[in-house]
């Protein structure tokens, strides 16, 4: 019997439609096997769309994650090219004479260079309101004595180290990270220190690091998600990002121009979070 189940599992194929993701048996594919989008994707204002159900979400996970809306057979042809054809296809078919051609700013070609583009600290400004309230938190903790040294399950600071402080024998094991910034460029993510692309952005997250160097323990707990909103008017984007008791003389902002880089500590001191947004995004 385990021989049986063995030769199941190398029979397996992997299904290619969008939404599913799952393995199948050419054997028992039926019609109603798969659960999958038919239609492509599209990304609109801060929106990431299913065109064939419109189930959107601002969030990317979130929108991978929705199951698909339709039931057929399992595909297991493997796309030839996936970054031409995202790049190519047409999100709804459309007479030549009414396909509006964009020449704005965005335009791909008319962004500068990465090389050209230089990044700088944005000016942080605090309201008296804020100022106040930070100053009486403060005031209730003097005197009160601040634990010193690392918390064990402190994460490690650098890009995709997923270990964490487990005491002072942590320090000897190796940090396997990318020491370069996370680049969004015209569809395509990768770190600036191997450049290894994708388009999907669950594989950029995974992509393991190429750089054998120390761990940087945070004291803080690393809050990767918070809340966050944005509207445009009248030419200008204002985002909202919700953090409670944020310091604003540890909050950096910078940007060059396509990229908007902040990192966030809140919680009073005990807390940190790192956000990017593409300002010229899809």
């Amino acid at each position: 019997m385990p021989a049986e189940t063995s030769s199941t599992e190398e029979t397996l194929i992997q299904c290619y439609n969008k939404g599913c993701g799952q393995k199948f048996d050419p054997q028992t594919n039926d019609t109603d096997s798969c659960l999958y989008h038919p239609g492509p994707p599209y990304f609109h204002d801060a929106y990431k769309i299913w065109n064939c159900c419109n189930k959107k979400s601002t969030d990317f996970g979130t929108w991978l994650n929705f199951p698909g809306c339709t039931r057929g057979k399992h595909n297991g042809e493997k796309p030839a090219d996936i970054v031409k054809v995202a790049a190519v296809k047409e999100i709804r078919p459309e007479k030549e004479e009414e396909v509006i051609v964009w020449k704005g700013l965005n335009k791909p070609a008319e962004r500068k260079a990465e090389e050209e583009r230089k990044e700088v600290p944005l000016t942080i400004e605090t309201t008296p309101a804020a100022q106040a309230a930070i100053q009486r938190f403060r005031e209730q903790q003097e005197g009160k004595v601040a634990e010193e040294g690392l918390r064990i399950g402190a994460p490690c600071r650098n890009n995709a180290c997923d270990k964490s402080y487990s005491g002072p024998e942590s320090d000897a094991t190796p940090c396997i990270h990318h020491p370069g910034q996370a680049i969004f460029h015209e569809g395509m993510k990768y770190w600036s220190c191997c450049e290894k692309k994708t388009s999907n952005f669950n594989a950029f997250l995974q992509q393991a690091g190429c750089q054998r160097g120390k761990h940087q323990w945070s004291a803080n707990e690393k809050v990767e998600h918070v809340r966050d909103d944005w509207f445009s008017s009248n030419g200008m984007i204002t985002i909202n990002v919700y953090c409670k008791g944020a310091l604003p003389e540890d909050i950096r902002v910078t940007s060059d121009g396509q990229m908007l880089r902040l990192h966030i500590v809140h919680g009073f001191g005990k807390k940190e979070t790192d956000l990017i947004y593409d300002l010229w995004g899809e």
